[in-house]
């Protein structure tokens, strides 16, 4: 998601046509590390810190018990035991976003960095409203998935929450995630401001090793 970003800032546009005109990094998981384990059913564990709510709750188990959800070295890392189907919620408080007046739609924009062998299925939600559901693959990596909502639903923030799950023993690794937005096409983006996005995404364009999971 990081290169999509900054490919962005580069004048690559996210629609087909249009030149991007801005982003926002909501969770680039470089930050705030965390780690829970869970490992009785239906108890929720959670996590909170300045960046985000980490929780866990296992709705199926057999042994032994091994779901984890861990935040560490930019990304986030779930795993499951063998028989474990789990429920892992994030949640993020955001602020209002300068959109603008002009964009009537934002697109969000993360990366699957690895899944194993079982399909899992991620629904973002904002202030309890569903805004986007899909099915990630078994033995999916180093995707980009991109969704587009409108502009005026984040304008005044609100509460963030991704909700995953999938099939008994997933595993499930991501990158950041973040949103861009495009010039209407009858507009042309300034190049300063262009060459200033593209300096102030620079330093998100490290190279990383990516996760490797056995299915």
């Amino acid at each position: 998601m990081k290169n999509a970003l900054i490919a962005c800032a580069l004048s690559a546009s996210l629609y087909a046509g249009h030149a991007c005109a801005g982003t926002f990094v909501i969770d680039d998981f470089n930050s705030g590390d965390q780690s829970i384990t869970t490992s009785t059913k239906n108890v929720t564990v959670s996590d909170t810190n300045a960046i985000r709510t980490l929780s866990s709750t296992l709705t199926t188990t057999l042994p032994p018990v091994q779901s984890s959800a861990t935040v560490s070295n930019g990304y986030l890392d779930i795993t499951n035991g063998v028989g474990e189907t789990s429920v892992v919620d994030l949640t993020w408080s955001l602020a209002a976003l300068s959109i603008p007046t002009d964009i009537s739609q934002v697109s969000f924009v993360f990366t699957v960095i690895a899944s194993d062998g079982n399909p899992t299925s991620l629904t973002f939600t904002l202030d309890g409203v569903a805004i986007y559901t899909t099915t990630i693959p078994a033995n999916t990596s180093d995707a980009d998935v991109t969704f587009t909502v409108a502009s005026s639903l984040l304008s005044s923030g609100g509460t963030l929450e991704l909700s995953i799950t999938g099939q008994a023993g997933w595993d499930l690794a991501l990158d950041s995630i973040g949103i861009s937005w495009s010039e209407p096409s009858n507009s042309t983006p300034e190049p300063t401001s262009v060459a200033l996005l593209g300096l102030g995404l620079a330093g998100l364009g490290a190279t990383r090793g990516r996760k490797r999971t056995t299915p």
